[in-house]
């Protein structure tokens, strides 16, 4: 495994905040991210709450509130910015405020150094991607029946994300998909990746002090808060290649625009090829041939060991 480089900024090591800070930096982004959720997520349920009921009832059941705006897509991808994506921006932004970092420099949101590499960093991402459909199937053929509450409780909630997703397509017309597009692919692209692979990723530098364990550890993160676990292995997997787009350019618009680009390939496959049915997107790659799977893990292989072992703009440690 690659050691971290030091020297991310100018300043002299002595200067620069150390392990144990990350680890306060960790624990105040947390905060911040629960905090942001309750309070953004709140207020967000409490007007629904208002418009539907004229009180505050509907605060007991949110799910069920929120069902109310399926018929009107352009409002729930609203609620779903304020719930959602915009606590992991908030967290990331006000934890920074206090970290006393500026955020190109702790989040990584300078230009990429190099155009080769960050080019050769996206067509990695795009290579990849084929392995996805293989790796859905892996995880769906994981057998929960042994735990029926734990398969019960996975159901309902890929269910219910599945349903949303449903519901944000709406009518499926030219302006349902520019709205889509914007809320559904490039503003979660955008937040996930500043929170995850900016901010997280950042702290667990300083706290493991290796890349890769911190790339691993952010992935898994990644994965698992978004509650779709019959989903959990290849997202693990997506966040893993995200993570390494950034690691090897030094910049976090390398996994923003790859992060973009698979969530508006799901968006339009959503439109024009499942008719807005959810299931249909993930059947889509199901019969992806066992020889084609090993041929791009080869070649996803070679062309990671590739880059990994030129590239000469990977990311440097914030933390001494």
């Amino acid at each position: 495994m690659d050691e971290l480089q030091s020297g991310k900024d100018t300043e002299t090591s002595n200067a620069r905040p150390d392990r144990m800070q990350a680890v306060l930096h960790f624990v105040i982004g947390f905060l911040f991210f629960m905090g942001s959720v309750m309070l953004l997520g709140g207020i967000a349920v409490a007007l629904l709450s208002f418009y539907y009921y004229g009180d505050a009832s509907g605060l007991n059941d949110s799910q069920a509130l929120m069902s109310k705006l399926y018929p009107q897509n352009l409002m729930l991808k609203i609620f779903l910015f304020f719930s959602s994506s915009l606590p992991l921006l908030a967290a990331a932004f006000i934890s920074l405020r206090f970290i006393k970092a500026s955020p190109r420099d702790f989040l990584m949101l300078n230009r990429p150094q190099s155009k080769k590499w960050f080019l050769y960093s996206l067509l990695f991402v795009l290579v990849s991607m084929p392995l996805m459909s293989s790796l859905l199937e892996l995880n769906m053929a994981i057998d929960l029946s042994k735990w029926p509450d734990l398969k019960n409780w996975i159901d309902t909630q890929d269910s219910a994300s599945n349903q949303t997703y449903e519901a944000m397509v709406g009518n499926r017309g030219f302006f349902s998909l520019v709205t889509s597009l914007l809320f559904m692919a490039l503003i979660p692209a955008i937040a996930e990746e500043i929170f995850f692979r900016g901010f997280l990723m950042t702290i667990f530098n300083g706290i493991f002090k290796n890349m890769h364990v911190s790339i691993f550890v952010t992935a898994l993160l990644f994965s698992v808060i978004h509650f779709q676990l019959l989903k959990v292995i290849p997202m693990f997997f997506l966040a893993t290649v995200f993570g390494y787009a950034v690691y090897w350019t030094g910049s976090l618009w390398a996994s923003i625009i790859a992060h973009f680009v698979n969530n508006a390939i799901a968006v339009i496959m959503l439109y024009y090829y499942a008719e807005g049915d959810y299931g249909k997107v993930l059947e889509q790659g199901e019969s992806l041939p066992l020889a084609a799977t090993m041929l791009m893990a080869i070649i996803v292989v070679i062309f990671f060991i590739y880059i990994q072992k030129n590239s000469n703009t990977k990311t440097r440690n914030f933390y001494v």
